[in-house]
Order: structure tokens, then C-alpha cells, then sequence
């Protein structure tokens, strides 16, 4: 999909509100972070707590296998970002960062640091986010197929270029310069969503149908420029932290990537976002599509329990 319309598509759901027939009850807590609600549902007990950051046009009940399992041992939480789920609309402010929304929504829900952060395709950007504007909270880090900056890119004078190693100049001779219609796409049904349980199956297909239903008919250049090069200081200030060694420190990190089909620069670049900490490995997941939390649920469950445990103990992973 060409990187425009991936930005796009990001920005959309940033924008969500909600517009559709009433939603069933949230699941967890509506917390205030400051004049508007984000949902949080936290279970179990058990340091560290265990945050899970879903990607792009995903919610917190995406998280059902993994969470239920998780609780059994440990304390964890699954979230609606702004604009997602159950929650409230986004603002300027939570459209150029994400993380200031989950440290308020943590403080406030009571939820107590050190934390371990898990992060599923786009989620896997936002949690390195985290880290950079909260290092004392995090504790380890699981990545599921996560995005990557150094994969995502733009056309630039006619070639292909990473969006973090651009300008802001230089991303902004690529804005339109009229006003974008929005493609209607379906709600995602079928697998990997109906490994849920029907009734939160159906629970998600509403979901997604209200995220799409909230999206404007079209946006203008300067909404879409601003979103865009929100996105781009984003992964400008991630490729940065690669200058230096050890960006992750030695905090414990599994990096799992899908195993449906072989990318070699895929799995190249997952295998690099590991090598940032001096404590991690790297799998591929045999047979998994991207969202392997519901292709594979235990690959995501046994993940997690060794990144705990590592840091409960201070010890290095296993290497399985």
C-alpha cells in the first residue's frame, strides 16, 4: 500500500468519533485524562505491570486471548487509544504523540510502574515513544510483527526514501495540494477476529464499522500535512536513537515476527530492533499472520512470561 494512503489511514483513525448506534458497555474503566475519557481494562496481579498497545484501526479486545492468559499471573492492561474503541475523539495534541495520553491514562487508573510494554504492528513505534518520554517507567518490551521506521517510506523525486530520514521541508513538497476524498473501506471480519469469542467478534465488527462510519468524506492539505509530519518527527526521533549503542539498554526484549510468509527485509529489520538491547531475541512465528497475538496467542503469552520473569529476576532471557 503506497505510504500515503498508510498515513492516511492512520490519521483517520486518530480522527475517529463516534457517530454509530450505541455501543454495549465498555468492558473496562472510562478514565478522565484531562476533559476527555480513555477505556483501560486491567486485570490479575503481579509487578510489572503489563501494558498492550494495539496498532493502527485495532482496540483493546484485540487483546482478549493474550490478556485473559496474561492475568493469570500478572498484573496487565489493554487500552482504547484517543479516537478508538470506547474512547474519546483525539486532539491536536494526542494526533503529534500518543504517549502523554497512556502516561496520564496510567497515573490516574492507578497503575503502578515498572512496566513492560508490548506493542502489535504500529503499536511497536508508539511504545519506543513511550520510552523516550518516560525511561524510568519501562521495564522490557515485547514487539509483535511491529512496524518499523526504517521500512516505511515515501517517493521522493522519483525514489523511494524513508519517511524518518526525510526534513520536514523536504516531506512537505509531497502534501496534496487539494482536497483528498476518503476511501470507504469494508469493517474487517473473518479471520484472525473470529478467533475471539462471538460475542466480542461482534462486539469488533461494530467497532470498526463505527471508526469507519466517524471518518470525514474527505480532508483538506493542511490537516493532512499536519498529520503527516507528526508522523514523520515521529520516526526522525526513533532512527535517531540508533546512533547510538543500546538505545533499549538492557531492558529485556522479544522481538516476534509473522512466519505466514518469508520477507527477508522483514525479518532483517526485526532482527536489528532487537540487537538495540543488550538482553533479547528474535523469533519467527511458524504459520502466523501479522496479528499474531490472535493467530498464535501463546507465541505472545510465552513472550511476555520471559520478559517478566527476566525482569523480576534482572536476568537474561532464555534463548528459545
Amino acid at each position: 500500500m503506497p505510504v500515503r494512503s498508510v498515513l492516511l489511514m492512520v490519521f483517520l483513525a486518530r480522527v475517529a468519533s463516534a457517530q454509530s448506534a450505541p455501543l454495549p458497555p465498555a468492558p473496562g474503566r472510562l478514565i478522565d485524562v484531562g476533559g476527555r475519557n480513555l477505556h483501560v481494562l486491567c486485570s490479575g496481579e503481579g509487578s510489572p505491570t503489563v501494558i498492550l498497545e494495539a496498532g493502527a484501526s485495532s482496540f483493546a479486545i484485540d487483546w482478549t486471548l493474550v490478556q485473559r492468559e496474561v492475568s493469570r499471573a500478572n498484573r496487565v492492561c489493554s487500552y482504547d487509544r484517543a479516537g478508538s474503541g470506547w474512547s474519546d475523539p483525539t486532539t491536536a495534541a494526542t494526533r503529534a504523540s500518543s504517549a502523554h495520553d497512556l502516561h496520564t491514562l496510567l497515573e490516574r487508573a492507578g497503575e503502578q510502574e515498572p512496566f513492560v510494554l508490548v506493542g502489535a504492528s504500529r503499536g511497536g513505534l508508539l511504545i519506543r515513544s513511550y520510552l523516550l518520554a518516560y525511561p524510568d517507567e519501562v521495564a522490557g518490551f515485547v514487539f509483535v510483527d511491529p512496524s518499523t521506521e526504517d521500512r516505511l517510506f515515501t517517493m521522493l523525486n522519483g525514489q523511494g526514501i524513508a519517511i524518518a530520514e526525510l526534513t520536514a521541508e523536504q516531506l512537505a513538497t509531497t502534501f496534496p495540494k487539494a482536497v483528498i476524498r476518503v476511501p470507504r473501506r469494508n469493517p474487517q471480519r473473518g479471520a484472525p477476529f473470529d478467533k475471539l469469542p462471538p460475542d466480542l467478534y461482534d462486539i469488533r465488527v461494530r467497532l470498526d464499522e463505527k471508526l469507519i462510519a466517524s471518518s470525514p468524506d474527505s480532508v483538506t492539505p493542511d490537516v493532512v500535512g499536519a498529520s503527516q509530519e507528526a508522523e514523520r518527527a515521529m520516526l526522525a526521533r526513533l532512527l535517531a536513537t540508533r546512533k547510538t549503542p543500546y538505545p533499549l539498554g538492557s531492558r529485556p526484549t522479544v522481538v516476534l515476527t509473522r512466519g505466514d510468509e518469508k520477507n527477508e527485509g522483514r525479518e532483517g529489520s526485526h532482527a536489528a530492533l532487537a540487537r538495540l538491547s543488550t538482553n533479547s531475541r528474535h523469533s519467527v512465528i511458524t504459520g502466523a499472520g501479522h496479528e499474531i497475538h490472535l493467530f498464535e496467542p501463546p507465541a505472545v503469552i510465552s513472550a511476555i512470561a520471559d520478559v517478566v520473569r527476566a525482569v523480576r529476576d534482572k536476568s537474561q532471557l532464555p534463548p528459545r
